[in-house]
């Protein structure tokens, strides 16, 4: 009776966590629509996102300018200021790959701002510097639930693994920022790569 009790609990509470914004305050839902943005083989299958294992020579298309292989959905979410939170849960399907991005915060025409990529043996690090995020957290078949909370004007940029801040930036530039999620080569990475991720929402703090 008691390990059922404790199996309704630990349900119950991985449910808050994945339909519920980190940090307190205010915290207003949006419905952003979203684009696709696929390459070199790069393939969007609903809430799935599959990179081969090396380039299909195939060129051409959105998010191709330079040749990465990549497979992502682009929100359009874009803000400046404010303060913006990301949640969502991904599950690695496959990968045989490396140093592959999955989520991005990119700030308007300058790039990205911020890249988690996942190494093999599932470490989460944040491509800009190399710092760790997570370690050993984003093996295959594992449920990981994200959250980054962005705010604008104090300039700072936090990311919760699970429940749990784990990185932190508190000199973020300004501009204009949205959000992306899928798999996308970095510039040291190869594939292949099959990630779904699930429960994604995005919230401003009013």
């Amino acid at each position: 009776m008691l390990f059922k009790s404790l199996l309704v609990a630990l349900s119950a509470t991985t449910l808050a966590l994945a339909g519920s914004p980190v940090e307190s305050g205010n915290w207003v839902e949006d419905h952003p629509s979203f684009s696709t943005q696929q390459c070199e083989g790069g393939n969007v299958s609903g809430d799935t996102f599959s990179i081969p294992k090396s380039p299909s020579g195939s060129g051409g298309g959105a998010g191709c300018s330079n040749g990465h292989l990549r497979a992502e959905r682009r929100y359009n979410d874009d803000y400046s200021s404010g303060t913006h939170q990301f949640g969502g849960t991904f599950r690695i399907n496959s990968m045989s790959g490396n140093r592959i991005s999955i989520k991005q915060t990119f700030n308007g025409n300058s790039g990205p701002y911020f890249i988690m990529g996942v190494e093999q043996g599932g470490r989460l690090y944040s491509v800009e510097g190399g710092k760790t995020i997570a370690d050993g957290v984003a093996k295959v078949g594992a449920s990981v639930r994200i959250n980054t909370v962005h705010n604008v004007d104090l300039k700072r940029f936090s990311v919760y693994v699970n429940g749990k801040e784990m990185f932190r930036d508190n000199n973020a530039p300004g501009g204009s920022f949205y959000d992306k999620i899928g798999a996308y080569t970095t510039n040291s990475g190869s594939g292949d790569l099959s990630i779904t991720w699930s429960d994604v929402q995005l919230w401003h703090r009013q």
